[in-house]
């Protein structure tokens, strides 16, 4: 089966996410407006940041479970290294019981926060692998040992019946993880790959784990997460995510090759910035981030040309877009998620519907 065509018949859904940095002076009651509103106008899922040390992911999900009644609830993403999969499983099936069945959960290597605890990525894929069999065996109700080769777990089992089809995305732009993904995972979060090339690049990839397993790519729900800010003004959007986009160059060092995949390569004077592993920096590293890279790793600009950004993506059969929405320099989070909602979604939609 193509891969184009394994989800045409799928609906076409628009997914939000917050980076926990972006509402980080944000109070509660105006996080609760924008939980309230994401589902008002008819997002399909709210993801939920796990940047370290911001607000706690799960907490903030049960935050929305409590004041939502139908959008399904993200995290976004959980990782094997700075918790265990056992207690992820715990306190994921928590929140999904709370929220009456809406949670989804993505996992993906993390790196937020490592090395502030000293915490190295050993063997992504085979440890997202092995945190997958941990958590659907202890959702099934099974008690679970595993002797695996990076994590280890001796008769953990729920002490409280789950949910057992828990949705799990896996979410990554690293080959091997995107391949390994296509072998067990619910559904693959394609992350920051904003261009057609970059997206259908990482899908084939998606596919050949998918068929190396035995599985129906059709089986697998493909979306694609991009960091997105939208504003009448094309520059202060584009401005908007460049510093997202250094913090995604920080996190996958020293791996390039999701750079390389879209023709491009990391300028020296931000390459040396970010090999100096100091998060903070990262406010530095913005201002030096190419046009280009934004091209390729986000959704920016006005709301037509967003729409054509995204509808271009949506034209290789994806059917399920994820925007981490970015405030514009001196705007707000709000103004872009309503534009999102009343100015792009409906255009995407539109230009689908003739296709």
């Amino acid at each position: 089966m193509n891969k184009n065509e394994a989800v045409l018949d799928h609906p076409l859904k628009f997914d939000l996410g917050f980076s926990s940095r972006t509402v980080a002076d944000y109070p509660l009651e105006r996080r609760i407006d924008l939980v309230k509103m994401a589902e008002s106008l008819g997002f399909a899922c709210l993801w939920h940041s796990n940047e370290k040390f911001g607000r706690d992911m799960v907490a903030s999900m049960t935050l929305t479970a409590t004041r939502t009644q139908a959008i399904r609830i993200g995290a976004a993403v959980a990782d094997p290294y700075s918790v265990h999969p056992a207690l992820t499983a715990s306190s994921i099936a928590t929140v999904d019981e709370i929220s009456g069945g809406r949670v989804l959960v993505a996992i993906g290597a993390g790196g937020s926060g490592f090395p502030a605890m000293e915490i190295a990525r050993v063997k992504p894929a085979m440890a997202i692998r092995e945190a997958i069999e941990i958590m659907r065996g202890m959702w099934r109700g099974e008690t679970v040992t595993l002797k695996g080769k990076v994590i280890g777990l001796a008769g953990g089992r729920l002490g409280f019946s789950a949910r057992p089809d828990i949705p799990i995305f896996v979410a990554t732009r690293g080959g091997a993880v995107l391949r390994m993904a296509g072998e067990v995972a619910d559904g693959v979060m394609i992350a920051t790959m904003a261009s057609p090339e970059g997206v259908s690049a990482a899908w084939n990839m998606v596919v050949e784990g998918a068929e190396k397993a035995g599985r129906n790519p059709a089986d697998l729900e493909i979306m694609s997460r991009v960091d997105c800010c939208v504003d009448f003004d094309r520059q202060r959007a584009r401005e908007g995510v460049k510093l997202m986009i250094a913090y995604l160059l920080w996190s996958s060092y020293p791996n390039r090759d999701f750079v390389a995949r879209v023709g491009l390569k990391v300028p020296d004077e931000l390459e040396a910035l970010i090999a100096r592993r100091d998060y903070e920096l990262m406010v530095e590293a913005g201002p030096l981030v190419p046009e280009d890279f934004v091209d390729a790793f986000a959704w920016a600009g006005t709301p037509q040309e967003v729409a054509r950004q995204i509808g271009s993506v949506v034209d290789l059969g994806i059917r399920r877009i994820g925007c981490w929405v970015l405030p514009a320099p001196e705007g707000d989070l709000e103004s872009v998620v309503r534009l999102l909602a009343q100015e792009v979604i409906p255009k995407v939609r539109d230009r689908s519907a003739t296709k």
